[in-house]
């Protein structure tokens, strides 16, 4: 023990002695007489960046604060570092200080020091929505962020440099509390309900949008990295059967078809999930079975020249503006000439071959269906305070007819009803549409599949279009559909 004792001692009058020169140093140098001047020196401790705010005026970014410690080369401030900082840091910062000039250093925890004055600055980091704001992830901080305050100290020193003794040095706070910003479509409480139903989704995404004008509500991407996968193009499988059914109502085609588990097309053979005979079907009957042969047949029926026009009209293979300059590609969709074979047009009926799309843009698909056929793009603008209401109707982008939209969403009704999408159901409100789709890509000879469920609530009265997407999956029913029922829950309760 008392050996210990005095290897402690003897550390600490080491630390003490280097202090103790160091701060003689600085005292007496002659780099810190006094002198009149009118030349100064600033140290900048602090910048503001854009605020960011939700529908509702909750700050999205700069919500988080830690203490600027600025230091000056004194005898004083040198005697409260210990308060702040390890030892380690303490000889760090003398040899900063043995410059002749005031430093700053960021510390998490306001202490009370007399002679070390501590500021408050703003974390300018994202606290929510992550992947859509955060400029690391591409999100929006690259398309509408900018410097518009900072915090800064100035210290006087003479006509040589030197810093005047005595001077604590005059705070310049340039706009640095502003609450000047730009408020999104965001939605904080339904941001906050779709980060915690995602929890069980490993990597994939969650999008919820205002269904009469596809304004983002809330945008959630789960993932180790900086992808953000909402606006990252995957393929769709079944929920695409959604677009294929909009395109034969609007064509007066609803044809039965009796499905046998599998249907060929010129040299290749289309299977039924778990190769299951559906007998005979409609195009409701086949939505809620998920039945691949139907629309496989339905496509063939239809053409290429139908579905790549109904597809355009909803913004397949295309690009939107999220945001101001903040341009998003939705995916991919097969050209006309690849549409020409049999055999691809046979796989776009069911959401396969060379078709891809983002959770994001098919949330504006569902968004479409829902609000009676009106297609908008994803937006994070607040539209329903842009536009007036005696031009709502004029500006009307009208690509599906009424009728249609109200025979799909029954449909969507009775998928989750008599369906594969029975895990998504909550109180008879819910409507949508499951899906598992080959990616392509296998690890470990083994397929990886992107399982959705894409479906709208309530049911009567459609408020909330909602896409949930599991990279690596197993089913849609499985994997999707619960955290669809607990969105729409935890919304029913809010």
């Amino acid at each position: 023990m008392p050996k210990r004792f005095i290897s402690l001692l003897s550390v600490f009058i080491f630390i003490f002695t280097s202090l103790a020169g160091r701060c003689a140093y600085i005292a007496l140098s002659n780099t810190y007489q006094v002198a009149d001047t009118y030349n100064s020196y600033t140290l900048k401790i602090g910048t503001l960046y854009t605020n960011f705010y939700d529908r509702t005026g909750i700050k999205l970014n700069n919500n988080k604060t830690y203490y600027a410690a600025v230091i000056r080369p004194n005898e004083k401030c040198l005697s409260e570092l210990d308060k702040l900082f390890t030892a380690d840091e303490i000889k760090e910062i003398t040899e900063e200080l043995s410059d002749g000039y005031p430093i700053v250093k960021y510390i998490e925890k306001f202490a009370d020091t007399k002679y070390i004055k501590l500021f408050k600055c703003y974390d300018n980091s994202v606290s929510a929505c992550r992947h859509l704001l955060d400029k690391s992830c591409g999100g929006i901080e690259n398309y509408a962020s900018e410097e518009i305050g900072s915090l800064s100290v100035n210290f006087s020193v003479d006509a040589l440099g030197r810093l005047l003794s005595g001077d604590e040095g005059t705070v310049v706070n340039d706009n640095y509390d502003s609450n000047d910003g730009i408020v999104l479509s965001i939605d904080s409480k339904l941001q906050s309900i779709a980060e915690d139903a995602a929890k069980s989704i490993p990597k994939g995404a969650v999008v919820i949008l205002d269904t009469q004008t596809s304004e983002i509500l809330a945008c959630v991407s789960k993932g180790d990295d900086y992808v953000n996968r909402a606006l990252s193009p995957y393929a769709i499988g079944s929920v695409f059967k959604l677009v294929v059914a909009v395109c034969a109502l609007e064509n007066n085609i609803d044809p039965l078809y009796t499905c046998t588990s599998k249907i060929k097309v010129a040299d290749m053979t289309v299977h039924c999930q778990k190769n299951k005979r559906h007998s005979m079907q409609t195009i409701k009957t086949a939505l809620a079975n998920s039945c691949n042969c139907y629309f496989v047949n339905l496509a063939l029926k239809l053409g290429s020249d139908k579905i790549n026009e109904t597809a355009k009209k909803l913004g397949f293979g295309s690009s939107f503006n999220i945001y101001r300059n903040w341009n998003v590609n939705s995916g991919t969709f097969p050209d006309e000439n690849t549409l020409s074979s049999r055999g691809q047009l046979a796989l776009i009926g069911f959401g396969q071959g060379k078709l891809t799309d983002s959770p994001l843009h098919f949330a504006s698909v569902i968004s479409c269906i829902a609000n009676g056929g009106s297609y908008n793009s994803p937006t994070l603008d607040i539209l329903s305070t842009l536009i007036k209401d005696e031009d709502k109707e004029k500006d009307k982008n009208q690509v599906i007819s009424e009728n249609t939209t109200e025979k799909i969403k029954e449909y969507m009704h009775y998928v989750v009803t008599n369906g594969t999408g029975s895990t998504a159901d909550y109180h008879n409100k819910t409507a949508g549409k499951t899906a598992t789709a080959q990616s392509g890509i296998y690890n470990n000879q083994t397929e990886i599949l992107n399982t959705w469920f894409a479906g709208f609530y309530p049911y009567n009265s459609p408020k909330y279009s909602i896409v949930v997407m599991r990279e690596n999956g197993t089913s849609g029913a499985g994997d999707c559909c619960p955290v669809f029922r607990s969105i729409v829950e935890k919304i029913d309760k809010m």
